[in-house]
């Protein structure tokens, strides 16, 4: 039974996001959730047919298919050329209004000005420097029109420390990997405010492969502070896709801002 490690050359964000983890974590997802995920988001955002939303993080199109379902453009960006790919096939098969790039959040701005902006299910906190994140949330600032809004998905970081785990084992329901299994081996970081966590798959021909994972742990006035660092107004927050105020055991950390007009 041989275990491959990843090197630490470059950020660990690099190397997580691989085809495997698109197929366990981001394929795999609930059908239903996403769908209510998009109801959510439109009503959130108050966006109508024919308004342009810009996808920070859209792996492999996840949400940015059922909202282009409901007349909405979308502009995606990732990291991972193959999730773009996929993304990019998808919306060609489906007719739908799409375009997708392959670029770094920290950097890519949306090509044209969009009426809001979603950036879901942890796609940001990569970095222990606030310097570092900020920069993610500033490019989602700079896509957005005058008065444009943005929907930011966190995990609930007091959620997480009341009900730490120091060892979760999963078994993806993952049509494309029988039988995995995948061990989150966890360490709570407070000096740092990180979580540091390595996953390892297992798979049924014998193979380990395992590979760290690190988010920082932003409490939710610390979120609203970094978007009120980058010029957002009207910021609110929610624990989840049902609208439900947040609280100290809510399941995520929803925050929704707007670009001053």
């Amino acid at each position: 039974m041989t275990e491959q490690h990843q090197t630490e050359t470059t950020p660990w964000w690099r190397q997580f996001f691989d085809d495997d983890y698109a197929a366990f974590g981001l394929a795999a997802i609930d059908a239903e959730r996403t769908r209510r995920t998009a109801d959510f988001i439109i009503e959130a955002l108050d966006l109508q047919p024919g308004q342009t939303v810009f996808d920070q993080c859209c792996g492999i199109g996840r949400l940015s298919m059922p909202l282009a379902e409901r007349g909405i453009r979308v502009i995606g960006v990732d990291l991972i050329e193959s999730y773009v790919a996929a993304a990019r096939h998808r919306a060609q098969e489906d007719n739908l209004s799409c375009e997708f790039h392959q670029g770094d959040a920290h950097e890519f701005i949306a090509p044209e000005p969009c009426d809001a902006a979603i950036n879901w299910y942890t796609s940001f906190g990569y970095d222990e420097d606030d310097a570092v994140n900020i920069r993610v949330l500033r490019c989602a600032f700079e896509s957005l029109k005058p008065g444009g809004r943005l929907a930011l998905d966190y995990y609930c970081t007091p959620a997480i420390l009341a009900g730490f785990r120091p060892h979760v084992i999963v078994r993806p329901d993952a049509k494309a990997l029988d039988d995995l299994i995948v061990i989150h081996e966890n360490d709570l970081d407070f000096e740092r405010g990180m979580i540091h966590s390595l996953w390892t798959a297992i798979y049924a021909d014998g193979r380990r492969i395992a590979k760290p994972v690190q988010t920082r742990l932003y409490l939710p006035h610390e979120i609203i502070a970094l978007l009120k660092r980058c010029g957002f107004v009207d910021t609110a927050l929610c624990g989840d896709i049902d609208g439900s105020a947040f609280a100290r055991d809510s399941r995520r950390c929803i925050a929704t801002a707007r670009r001053p007009s």
